[in-house]
C-alpha cells in the first residue's frame, strides 16, 4: 500500500469538505485506533464505538477552533481520553464485560497457517504484557511513534517508555523461543 500524506488529506477535509479524503483517513486510522483502545482495557465493542465517536466529532468540528496540526497525535489523544472517561463511567456503574478468547489454530504444515499460528502465539504473548507495556509496544513498534511522543501521549516519562519497551521485547523474544521449541519451525531468535 503506498504511503498516504495525512496532512494533504486532512487539509482537503477541512478546506473542501472532501468526504473521500475523510474516508481515506478513517480507513487508515480506524483499525489502529480500535486496537489502541482495546489495549487500554476496553472491550472491542466499546473501542469501536469510541473510535467511531471520535471520527464523528472530528467531522463535525473540522472547521471550528484551532486547526489540528498533528492529526495522528490528536486522534490517539482523543481516543485515550475517551477510554479514560469510559473507565470512569464504568466504575460508577460497577459493570464488567467479559470477552471470549479465540482458540489457537491447530498445527499445519502450510506456510500461511504456520505464519498465522506464530502470529497468534505472539498475540498471546503481547496479551500477557501489562496494559501499559502492551500499549507502549504497539505504539512504538507497530504505529511508529517516537519514545517522547508516547511519553506525552500516555503522560509518563520517556524512561518509563524505554523500560516498558525493553520488558515487552524481552518477553516476546522468550515467547518466540518457546514457540520455536514447542510448535513452530526452527527459527533463530537473536
Amino acid at each position: 500500500m503506498p504511503a498516504i500524506d495525512l496532512q494533504v488529506l486532512w487539509d482537503a477535509v477541512c478546506k473542501a469538505d472532501d468526504q473521500q479524503s475523510f474516508r481515506q483517513l478513517f480507513n487508515h486510522f480506524y483499525p489502529r485506533l480500535v486496537r489502541f483502545a482495546t489495549d487500554l482495557a476496553i472491550s472491542r465493542e466499546a473501542a469501536e464505538e469510541i473510535v467511531s465517536d471520535v471520527f464523528v466529532q472530528l467531522w463535525k468540528n473540522r472547521r471550528e477552533g484551532e486547526p489540528i496540526l498533528y492529526l495522528k497525535t490528536y486522534l490517539y489523544t482523543a481516543v485515550r481520553n475517551r477510554c479514560y472517561n469510559h473507565h470512569r463511567d464504568e466504575q460508577k456503574h460497577q459493570w464488567l464485560e467479559l470477552e471470549a478468547e479465540s482458540a489457537p489454530l491447530a498445527g499445519d504444515v502450510h506456510p500461511q497457517l504456520e505464519w498465522k499460528e506464530m502470529q497468534q502465539w505472539l498475540d498471546k504473548a503481547i496479551a500477557t504484557l501489562s496494559p501499559q507495556g502492551r500499549t507502549i509496544f504497539r505504539l512504538i513498534r507497530e504505529e511508529g511513534f517516537k519514545y517522547k511522543e508516547v511519553a506525552l501521549l500516555l503522560e509518563i516519562s520517556p524512561r518509563t517508555v524505554e523500560t516498558q519497551l525493553v520488558r515487552a521485547t524481552s518477553r516476546l523474544r522468550e515467547a518466540l523461543q518457546q514457540y520455536s521449541r514447542d510448535a513452530g519451525p526452527k527459527i533463530h531468535v537473536p
